[in-house]
């Protein structure tokens, strides 16, 4: 009987670990269902590229005022009942994405939908590092490589259902149905605050948004913005470089954004055990200098093939560097855990749809292969702040 009790915690632990890894992936599966049928959706209410801008504001608006919604909602609730909640709402938005009549209708429901999506992703975040403190070593990485998966999965799914000739509506419901099942039951897994080792009731209320920033956080916040704005140039960019910069082919344009997504997804799978066996500040480091030197390699050689290279090491060196980021964020001790990785993460959300308006700007002004080595050389640069991750628990 002893030796029972004693094994349950660690069997507790790894069933919560799995039901949060399960909710990243459904994140980012639902997700990637909306994105991929883009197209679909544009054509079906007759959307100009302007019109579906303006939809754009208003699901980045929404995302941004979710993170402080997020923050309120799990701080006082925890990511356990958020979770349970907001996961299974999030997918079953889809339908009414779908469903939506025109310009205004749909930009209200992505703007709804974005905003219960960045509840999530404060939940989850949340969930996770709670995790890696019980556990004692990094974890948050790889739950992170599960949110890719999920986005990989959702764009598979959407294009069989694209060639079966399925209507967005019917795709949409069947997707949140079972995305919507799934996070429920992945929800009865996950662990409530009090067994959580984040120490959350130690630390300092809450108060406004503008209140309890510190230096060290405010930096934190200024890298993820680098990170976001650099993969949100790559995710919007990358196949026109190859195609219109390089001259490739459709083909090898098209890999472009594969080769990049890959590359992060391959990263974090294996990011884990890179921390724990180098520590956060030597990956960090790492990581940075692979991004950033590697895509500007790539462009300043100047071939297709080169550039193709350079989005890979983009992707493989970006990885990381968020949830390291998030990570030392969460691991400060005058904030609760939900309201670091908020405000981490609306800095963030702020590079990654500034990013691909700059890079735009910028390219005009001179060329797309000139105005992407600002990108890299900004993750570059952040190497030198690789000492602001160390932890305690690091």
């Amino acid at each position: 009987m002893p030796e029972h009790a004693a094994a349950r915690p660690d069997v507790r632990l790894r069933t919560a670990r799995a039901g949060t890894a399960a909710a990243f992936f459904l994140t980012g599966l639902v997700f990637a269902t909306w994105a991929a049928r883009i197209p679909a959706r544009k054509a079906e209410l007759g959307l100009t590229d302007s019109d579906l801008a303006l939809a754009f504001v208003g699901l980045n608006a929404g995302a941004v005022a979710g993170l402080q919604v997020g923050a309120v909602v799990v701080t006082r609730l925890g990511s356990r009942r958020a979770i349970t909640v907001a996961l299974p709402l999030f997918a079953a938005l889809l339908p009414a994405i779908a469903h939506a009549g025109g310009l205004v209708t749909l930009t209200i429901a992505l703007a709804v939908s974005a905003m219960v999506n960045s509840v999530v992703d404060v939940a989850i975040n949340d969930q996770g590092v709670g995790l890696q403190s019980s556990y004692g070593r990094p974890v948050l990485s790889g739950l992170h490589a599960m949110h890719s998966l999920g986005g990989v999965a959702g764009g598979g799914l959407a294009a069989l259902a694209a060639a079966a000739g399925a209507g967005v509506p019917t795709h949409f419901t069947l997707v949140a149905v079972g995305a919507g099942v799934l996070g429920l039951l992945a929800s009865r897994t996950l662990l409530p605050p009090a067994e959580l080792h984040t120490a959350t009731s130690d630390r300092a209320a809450q108060g406004t948004w503008l209140s309890g920033w510190s230096g060290r956080l405010l930096l934190l916040g200024t890298l993820a913005f680098v990170f976001t704005f650099a993969e949100g140039t790559a995710l919007d960019w990358s196949a026109v470089l190859l195609r219109d910069s390089q001259h490739s082919s459709a083909a090898v344009a098209a890999a472009a954004l594969a080769v990049f997504q890959a590359a992060v997804t391959f990263g974090r799978l294996g990011g884990d055990r890179l921390i724990g066996r180098l520590g956060p500040v030597a990956v960090f480091r790492l990581g940075a200098l692979v991004a950033g030197g590697g895509l500007a390699a790539g462009l300043l050689i100047g071939t297709a093939w080169s550039a193709l290279a350079g989005l890979g090491l983009l992707g493989l060196g970006l990885a990381n560097l968020l949830p390291i980021s998030i990570s030392a964020a969460g691991a400060d001790r005058r904030l609760p855990v939900a309201v670091a990785v908020a405000r981490v993460s609306a800095l963030g959300y702020l590079g990654s749809f500034t990013g691909p308006a700059a890079i735009g700007v910028l390219a005009h002004l001179s060329s797309l292969p000139t105005a992407l080595l600002l990108p890299a050389i900004g993750v570059a640069i952040t190497a030198m702040a690789a000492p602001i991750v160390r932890t305690r628990q690091a």
